[in-house]
């Protein structure tokens, strides 16, 4: 049973740098025209320092969601990881966007619902605020790129250029804060161990840093090819206002303890990031797909989770 659990933990951790890790390292490197080691490594180490040095909030709350669903279950964890995955894999077989985040949520919501202790409060709490990442994203977005055009001058290039940089360490660091802490979470119920604890144990840290290096590296070619197929082809200024208008709206999620999907929030600031003339370059499509997440991972994995959760009890009697 541990065994597999921690099997299943892996190939999470794995995932999560490929969905997650990638798109924001692609994202990073696309002003750069080349490729460059400082962006994965500064993701990475953001990973696993920033819940290290006490910001553990969004930790906390997913900790305590797994636990409470995952019931007396030995094999709790692994069930909520197996609806993640399974939701995961189905979604990129079949083409169909999701968000980690969203399914880790989705699975704990059905498996609660097998044990018959919803926790409809704080599950509405958590979905209410993650979605609210992307338009919070979107208006700040606004917002900074409007001051970018507004610097136009001899240095705004070097200005950009600097906000692309400082921009991508801000985003490293919210998600370190934030989205990231998914991994933490996952890692410290599987040890049994509270997230205070597990954000300096090196087993943790060793685990994350591995599988999430590995998730990302994979998944990189597949990112920045989706990037230049995305919501939108972004100029320089638009790269550095997505980047700080991201970090931003998902650090107020953390300062919240809400879990935000650091990705969904990019997609809205990169919208955002367009001025109206603009608006024409945007792939409306595309943007659709961030509400198409929503409705199709929810529902899916709170379904595995609740029939994997069932399938689980019948078999221990």
């Amino acid at each position: 049973m541990e065994y597999l659990t921690g099997g299943l933990a892996l190939v999470f951790a794995v995932l999560v740098g490929r969905n997650d890790g990638a798109p924001l390292v692609a994202l990073a490197l696309r002003p750069l025209h080349r490729r460059s080691s400082w962006p994965p490594a500064v993701l990475i180490a953001a990973t696993v320092v920033v819940p290290a040095v006490g910001v553990q909030a969004v930790g906390g709350t997913l900790a305590d969601l797994f636990r409470s669903s995952a019931g007396s279950s030995g094999l709790g964890l692994a069930v909520l990881l197996l609806a993640t995955i399974s939701t995961l894999l189905i979604s990129t077989v079949t083409g169909i966007p999701t968000s980690i985040t969203l399914a880790l949520v989705g699975a704990s919501a059905g498996a609660q619902v097998a044990h018959g202790v919803l926790e409809g409060e704080r599950i509405a709490r958590v979905l209410v605020l993650a979605a609210a990442g992307p338009v919070v994203a979107w208006l700040l977005a606004l917002a900074v790129t409007r001051l970018l055009m507004l610097a136009r001058g001899p240095s705004l290039e070097r200005t950009v250029r600097w906000q692309q940089i400082t921009g991508f360490v801000a985003t490293a660091v919210a998600y370190g804060a934030n989205d990231g802490q998914k991994l933490l979470a996952v890692f410290a119920v599987m040890f049994g161990i509270n997230v205070a604890g597990g954000a300096v144990d090196p087993r943790v840290i060793g685990l994350v840093v591995a599988c999430f290096a590995i998730g990302t590296m994979l998944g990189l070619r597949r990112s920045a090819n989706g990037l230049r197929q995305g919501v939108l082809h972004p100029k320089p200024y638009q790269v550095a206002s997505t980047l700080w208008s991201s970090a931003t709206a998902v650090l107020v999620g953390s300062a919240l303890a809400a879990p935000m999907s650091m990705t969904q929030s990019v997609t809205g600031a990169l919208i955002g990031s367009a001025p109206p003339r603009e608006w024409r370059r945007v792939r409306w499509e595309q943007s659709r797909r961030v509400v198409l997440a929503w409705l199709w991972t929810l529902p899916v994995a709170a379904v595995a989770g609740w029939a994997l959760t069932l399938a689980t009890g019948l078999l221990a009697n």
